[in-house]
């Protein structure tokens, strides 16, 4: 009996709140209550943790497409109902890796917080009735995606080639002759690089620039859709590698500010086929310069 009224007593003191407890202090309670209460299939602890009038909702990565998603909206009976449905069906779990809370900002009656789960990220505002916080709105994102260390990768950026401009209602042209010299050329000038991937958008004046030092590579064409390029993506796909990248007068230095997370080049002039612009980032910088090879 002594050793059950003490289980009791010390599992009641982490669900709730002493006078002595800092505002702080109380909120990360709350959030440690919310978080165990998901993980647990614990609705003890989540009633101690939201509001009757919880407000949440969020979004998932579509992992096919890479947009996100809207989620349904939840509501606190939904939210008790989805804790018990995991307490029912044994899909509980101690998680302690994946678990941190953070207090973002304290006010006089209301806070925001973080927290980083198993699911993904929440962000949470609580606020304080009666000398207690709880959460009263939650807005999410997921899944989780553990952050990837940068390995030191290298971008080498170039305009296609010189294109056949003797039809001016071609939309897609070939390369000129001299095109396909400076394509060749650029095989030439890059050999000494051993590059890992060779992308190139889909038109026939970028891939036949492309290609001369792909097959340099023994390496098979990839292709990016410069109105969507999805620069964070890539960089986590190319991470650590040596890469081509081969764009147009307008992508290609649009590119190159996105892969350096800032505004630096303009657009290239039209009779301008020679820029090489090379990116190196590594885990703590981002540099980049321009080469003319004519």
């Amino acid at each position: 009996m002594k050793s059950f009224l003490l289980s009791l007593f010390l599992s009641l003191s982490f669900i709730g709140f002493s006078q002595g407890d800092s505002d702080e202090s109380q909120i990360e309670t709350t959030l440690n209550n919310y978080l165990d209460a998901f993980y647990k299939g614990d609705t003890t602890k989540l009633k101690s943790a939201i509001k009757p009038r919880l407000n949440k909702f969020g979004y998932w990565k579509n992992k096919d497409s890479g947009n996100y998603e809207y989620k349904e909206h939840m509501s606190y009976e939904k939210a008790m109902d989805f804790v018990q449905k995991m307490k029912d069906e044994g899909r509980t779990r101690d998680e302690n890796e994946i678990r941190t809370v953070e207090v973002l900002d304290i006010g006089n009656h209301i806070a925001s917080a973080k927290i980083t789960a198993a699911w993904g990220i929440d962000y949470v505002s609580l606020s304080k009735d009666d000398g207690k916080w709880m959460i009263e709105q939650v807005i999410w994102e997921g899944p989780y995606q553990q952050k990837v260390k940068q390995k030191t990768t290298t971008y080498y950026l170039i305009r296609h080639a010189e294109k056949n401009r003797s039809d001016k209602t071609n939309r897609n042209p070939h390369l000129a002759e001299t095109g396909l010299k400076r394509a060749n050329n650029w095989a030439k000038v890059l050999k000494e690089v051993k590059f890992d991937m060779v992308y190139s958008t889909d038109y026939n004046r970028t891939k036949e620039t492309a290609l001369p030092t792909a097959k340099a590579n023994n390496l098979d064409l990839q292709f990016y859709n410069p109105s969507d390029m999805q620069i964070e993506a890539f960089m986590e796909k190319t991470n650590g590698k040596t890469v081509l990248i081969v764009g147009h007068s307008n992508t290609t230095p649009m590119f190159t500010n996105g892969l350096l997370g800032e505004k630096k080049y303009e657009a290239i002039a039209d009779d301008n086929n020679a820029n090489l612009y090379i990116v190196t980032v590594t885990e703590d910088s981002k540099t980049s310069k321009v080469l003319v090879i004519d």
